[in-house]
């Protein structure tokens, strides 16, 4: 079935992508892009790049074809650096550059892949076969602690804690500038911004969720404050809109920072989940601790 769009002045004066993944927001700009590459994308009956400038008028005449379904497959080749595990539960410590689960922009060497080889019976644990146990994630770029299911009766006990904000969890941030206030707490609705599906932003209580972010400041640098920051809730991009949203976001956050003020050699967004506590599915009550990673440690020791 074709679907076809006559541009407004409203809608013109935007990239021909842009324009799509508003209309489309199920799928990423990178398979839109793959599509209008291929000629899934008329414009006036021409195919046109993404970078297209769309002009009042303009007639889109497009098929949008499903996304390629993507198989869940055990990779051995990605250690997991385990720290705890009994029979209902892994922690592992994720290095940053992994992403949790397959997506349609990258399809396998993901930390779900890695989690089915080490256990393949976690295929059958979770809502989703994407993410066989996982509980919460991680973004990619975000190194720390993460808690894994490896049963259903243990994945709907922890999801369960999640939910009703019982899970405490403090991530360590180096972010631009000193606080007006040593510590304290960001309250702030957020939704997914319309113009860009993969940011959030802040946003009315009518259209968003409310997110909750307290706050502590550890030490203080010429140009950065290294901060404690403890989501009560579980939003996406949580910490790092509600930083951006203060005034100080984090040190090498490509979506949300500030790079006038950026060590030479941070390679990735100053975010690490260094604590987690939590009750565990046989009644215990555990708390996990998570270093900097030697990459984190590095960037504070520049700046002394």
């Amino acid at each position: 079935m074709k679907i076809l769009f006559k541009i407004t002045e409203q809608n013109s004066r935007q990239r021909l992508d842009k324009f799509l993944t508003n209309h489309f927001p199920n799928y990423s700009r990178a398979f839109l892009q793959k599509q209008i590459k291929s000629g899934g994308v008329l414009v006036n009956r021409q195919v046109r790049k993404s970078s297209y400038i769309l002009k009042e008028s303009d007639k889109i005449e497009t098929k949008i074809l499903p996304p390629e379904k993507i198989s869940l497959e055990p990779n051995a080749s990605l250690k997991l650096n385990i720290i705890y595990e009994d029979k209902d539960v892994i922690v592992i410590n994720k290095p940053a550059g992994l992403t949790t689960h397959p997506s349609q922009t990258q399809k396998s060497g993901t930390l779900a892949n890695a989690l089915l080889a080490y256990h393949p019976l976690l295929k059958n644990v979770g809502e989703d076969s994407m993410r066989p146990g996982i509980v919460h994630r991680l973004d990619k770029d975000t190194s720390g602690l993460m808690i894994i299911a490896k049963n259903q009766n243990a994945f709907d006990r922890l999801k369960n804690q999640f939910q009703e904000r019982k899970v405490v969890k403090k991530y360590l941030a180096l972010v631009n500038g000193r606080l007006e206030k040593p510590s304290g707490e960001i309250r702030a609705f957020i939704s997914r911004s319309k113009s860009d599906p993969t940011r959030q932003k802040i946003t009315t209580v009518q259209e968003g969720k409310e997110a909750i972010t307290l706050y502590k400041a550890i030490k203080e640098y010429k140009k950065f404050t290294l901060i404690e920051a403890r989501p009560k809730t579980g939003r996406m991009h949580q910490i790092r809109v509600h930083l951006k949203w203060l005034g100080h976001p984090i040190v090498g956050d490509q979506k949300y920072g500030n790079f006038i003020d950026c060590p030479p050699n941070l390679k990735r967004q100053f975010l690490h989940a260094a604590y987690l506590k939590i009750k565990l599915p046989d009644g215990q009550t555990k708390e996990f601790n998570a270093p900097l990673p030697k990459d984190l440690n590095d960037i504070l020791r520049s700046l002394e």
